[in-house]
């Protein structure tokens, strides 16, 4: 939710996120408020932060932690065992952590509430989760570490992972469209915000299409005329994780009162996203740039 916080704050607002009113201002225990209207004007003292973590929580912060060592790792240019110390170690923390979503949501331990649409608590939450498994299962489908004997499940997780984009792209946009007096302002620009980071989170639909549509051994030839490609592919897909876990994590934090969206969006938007993602990508692509392919490579058995 908070890289489509941070957009929206960026691009369509330049003031700080505000109550809708003084009146509606609650104690910042109380999450639901919180979401609809910040907490920039609470006055209760807010909950610690290190008390305040869950176990999800807790799992999102190893694997953030774990994305400062990969970005370091991009920044010197050090390779070495990438595919187990970066993709191996990202893909275990990021599935174990989407795994202890899905149970949260399925044994009601996330919060409920009665928000419309993509507004409301639950449908983000299976949406982030979902979206951190597919893009976890396709960066461990570009890397030497997935196992052949997983390669036929290639269609249905390709289809799952592509609806999960589509919704995440599409549900935003209708609750804007047809819920539209239904939100607060906090909410709407939190659903334009959405709408902007499906856009960005849809880019992998290209990866996940030419997977889908391409035979089975098209990887393999990828990698053989564009050696670099299964560094590429799999860490790109790992960037787009770290940023939607930060997001996600930042949003919880501020769900519970322990920050502010005002404050979480800048901080989100000017620190996490550059260290996460931005300064790897960019480190790789200069170390890298002569043994990969930003576009050919989808098309490479059709030419």
């Amino acid at each position: 939710a908070l890289p489509a916080l941070a957009a929206s704050h960026a691009v369509l607002s330049p003031s700080p996120l505000r109550p809708l009113a003084p009146q509606q201002i609650t104690m910042a225990l109380d999450q639901k408020a919180n979401a609809m209207f910040d907490t920039v004007d609470a006055t209760d003292k807010r909950p610690d932060f290190i008390t305040s973590l869950e176990t999800r929580d807790k799992l999102t912060a190893a694997f953030l932690a774990h994305g400062v060592v990969v970005s370091g790792l991009n920044v010197i240019g050090l390779y070495d065992r990438y595919e187990y110390v970066a993709i191996g170690m990202a893909g275990f923390i990021g599935l174990t952590s989407a795994a202890v979503g899905w149970f949260e949501l399925c044994a009601g331990i996330t919060e409920d509430d009665d928000r419309p649409g993509f507004a409301h608590e639950r449908a983000i939450m299976l949406y982030t989760t979902s979206y951190l498994a597919g893009v976890m299962w396709l960066s461990l489908r570009f890397s030497p570490l997935y196992p052949a004997s997983l390669v036929p499940l290639d269609n249905l997780l390709c289809a799952v992972s592509i609806l999960v984009s589509l919704y995440g792209l599409v549900s935003p946009a209708a609750t804007l469209v047809c819920l539209r007096e239904q939100l607060t302002p906090t909410e709407v620009l939190r659903m334009k915000g959405m709408v902007v980071s499906g856009l960005v989170g849809s880019v992998f639909l290209l990866e996940t299409t030419a997977l889908l549509l391409h035979e089975a051994d098209w990887w393999g030839h990828v990698t053989a005329r564009y050696p670099a490609q299964s560094v590429l592919e799999p860490s790109v897909t790992v960037f787009a994780a770290y940023a939607v876990e930060a997001g996600v994590f930042i949003h919880r934090l501020a769900r519970r009162g322990v920050v502010t969206f005002a404050d979480a969006v800048p901080f989100y938007g000017k620190v996490l996203l550059p260290l996460l993602t931005l300064l790897p990508m960019a480190c790789l692509f200069a170390y890298r740039h002569d043994e990969v392919s930003f576009w050919e490579f989808l098309f490479l058995d059709w030419k």
